[in-house]
């Protein structure tokens, strides 16, 4: 069992005092499955004492002989402990009993288990954030993602603002459900793209492995691998099509080739790769082809790189929107 334990940010977080860049260190070391295990158990220590009523005791050896019963009373889940875990987990229960002693107030079991939500929003780039539950999400540019750390919710609920992909561990017991303009997308474990942007009229649903269900309450659809989900914002309908899901998802890998692309198709995929909208001046001539890769470069960067050999001129403006015209 692992000891390197950040007791100071679980006791944090168990007091709803934790705050976001430790709840963020804190799911970094949860990734871990070893570590997930441990979490649940201390939870689990944590969640019997506050079950026991509205009042705690100040006898911090009256709270002692409770806690000792209890782990008794669970014997079936603890008997896969050697005596020296037993020995080391009954110290836990020692600093999770003083911890709960600094407690003000009553806590009651439902905004326990509610949890605090916390929110992520990646501005300026693509960024990876890791889920209490060890699922996986990568949040494209100008995207915002909503999130509760609590592991005791009956479904695992985020909302979505803007573009991303979704790699969620698998529960069957504990749908993962994301919620976006009044839309659900319901999954148990799968990999799939939501595409919703607040100026766009709609939001698309790439699924690329698994199965998927989503709905808005009056309507709803399950898609398989190789289907997007089409739903209309205004309209409440969801319509589903064949399509390249793959290019849907393609701005969350580490890096993109391009092997002799014309500009006309760079610029589909510098367009979704770097969450921007390109329009291109018609007059340009696409005889030339471009070869190359791109890992973290800004746009900016490439755009110069190919104005080198193709005489074109280009334009950012306050609504990221680049404008690509002929020299």
């Amino acid at each position: 069992m692992d000891r390197n334990i950040p007791w100071d940010i679980i006791i944090k977080g168990f007091k709803h005092e934790i705050s976001l860049e430790e709840q963020l260190d804190l799911e970094r070391w949860l990734a871990d499955e070893k570590n997930l295990s441990v979490y649940k158990d201390l939870q689990s220590l944590w969640l019997a004492i506050i079950e026991e009523g509205t009042t705690f005791e100040s006898n911090v050896d009256a709270l002692w002989a409770k806690m000792e019963l209890r782990m008794k009373k669970d014997e079936p889940r603890i008997i896969k402990f050697s005596q020296a875990s037993f020995r080391w987990f009954s110290g836990v229960a020692c600093i999770l009993i003083l911890a709960l002693l600094s407690l003000t107030g009553y806590i009651s079991l439902e905004t326990y288990k509610g949890g605090p939500v916390y929110t992520y929003s990646s501005l300026t780039g693509k960024s990876k954030v890791i889920l209490p539950d060890g699922s996986q999400v990568w949040l494209n540019t100008e995207s915002t993602l909503e999130y509760s750390a609590s592991i005791w919710n009956k479904t695992r609920n985020v909302k979505l603002k803007g573009e991303a992909y979704f790699d969620v561990k698998k529960d069957p017991d504990r749908p993962f459900i994301v919620k976006s303009n009044n839309f659900d997308v319901r999954v148990h474990g799968t990999t799939f793209n939501v595409a919703a942007r607040d100026n766009e009229p709609n939001i698309n649903v790439s699924l690329l492995s698994g199965s998927v269900v989503v709905g808005n309450g009056s309507v709803s659809k399950t898609i398989v691998p190789g289907e997007t989900a089409v739903c209309s914002k205004k309209q409440g309908s969801i319509l589903t099509k064949k399509n390249d899901v793959l290019f849907a998802a393609m701005w969350a890998n580490e890096s993109i080739h391009f092997e002799r692309k014309s500009i006309k198709e760079l610029s589909k995929y510098l367009s979704k790769w770097y969450g921007v909208k390109i329009i291109l001046d018609p007059l340009i001539p696409e005889d030339q082809a471009y070869t190359f890769s791109i890992r973290h470069e800004p746009l900016e960067e490439i755009l110069r790189l190919m104005a080198r050999t193709n005489p074109i001129q280009y334009s950012f403006d306050e609504k990221n929107i680049v404008k690509i015209m002929n020299k």
